[in-house]
């Protein structure tokens, strides 16, 4: 798992971005080696973990300062437990359908709020599974 981070496209790193804001930026520990990140920062922080070689978009992780969630806003979720917080998980539609590249799509949407902070984690590549795994690792 990763150990020292490789930023792309001239990003901004995690604690410039912590700086600026005034909520916790959270980040996954347990993320491939190989991976990169492309952070965002306007209108909110997000997170964008490419392949190496910088062509798929992995997951992106988008942070915001926390407001509460329903379970109500998630009519369609699996409830699963983030660090002792509620997260909603929300399969895609088309999941196990083939993408324009011929790639299976996967995984879904997982929201949750952890230290203040809303994380809305999303992604077409990675399991359900993967995707609980990178966000149990957020701190």
């Amino acid at each position: 798992m990763a150990k020292e981070l490789k930023y792309n496209h001239d990003s901004k790193t995690i604690s410039e971005i912590q700086e600026e804001v005034d909520f916790n930026v959270l980040s996954p520990k347990k993320i491939p080696d190989d991976w990169t990140l492309d952070t965002k920062t306007s209108p909110w922080i997000m997170l964008h973990y490419m392949d190496s070689k910088d062509s798929k978009l992995m997951v992106v992780i988008d942070l915001r300062k926390g407001f509460r969630l329903f379970d109500d806003d998630f009519p369609y979720h699996q409830q699963v437990d983030i660090n002792g917080n509620k997260g909603y998980f929300q399969e895609w539609g088309d999941s196990g359908e083939f993408d324009k590249n011929g790639d299976t799509i996967t995984g879904g949407l997982l929201n949750w709020i952890q230290d203040g902070t809303s994380v809305e984690m999303n992604s077409s590549r990675l399991s359900k599974e993967q995707m609980v795994e990178i966000a149990r690792s957020m701190r």
